[in-house]
């Protein structure tokens, strides 16, 4: 599933890379893409609603987590379809793994020796680890993505 994701909901698209999905966040103009298979856009505009398209979804919800549990829910998301952390959190490109040894002059010395797995943004460059952040992140998608 891919999203287009309007600037002003760019918390939500982060989110939704957290989620594992495609989610290409830029201001959206009056002139939108023509309709693709498994994509949708996301916006708050209510000027776009007019045009009436089945891939727009308005988001009413002003929070960043709120507005993925409206887009799990809108959409009828499955647990199925979520791959957590595998795409870069920043430029949205699917993360690669990346041989600890190649890293070692890359991360912080404490890094490298606590862990193993180690991926890398063929994009930014920038290189993610399942560090103290991931329990945090994993325990608010489970909250904000459980059903009601």
């Amino acid at each position: 599933m891919k999203f287009l994701v309007d600037l002003p909901l760019g918390g939500l698209a982060k989110w939704l890379r957290f989620c594992g999905f495609d989610a290409d966040c830029r201001r959206l103009g009056a002139l939108l893409p023509p309709p693709a298979a498994a994509s949708f856009i996301l916006t708050r505009q209510e000027a776009l609603k007019r045009l009436h398209r089945p891939d727009l979804v308005f988001i009413t919800a002003s929070d960043p987590e709120s507005q993925l549990q409206e887009v799990w829910r809108r959409l009828k998301i499955s647990p199925g379809q979520i791959k957590p952390l595998s795409r870069c959190s920043r430029c949205n490109e699917p993360l690669t793994p990346i041989p600890r040894e190649q890293v070692q002059d890359r991360v912080p010395e404490h890094v490298f020796h606590y862990h193993d797995r180690f991926y890398e943004c063929p994009r930014c460059r920038r290189l993610f680890w399942p560090g103290s952040h991931l329990p945090a992140i994993i325990k608010t998608l489970q909250e904000t993505l459980k059903e009601p």
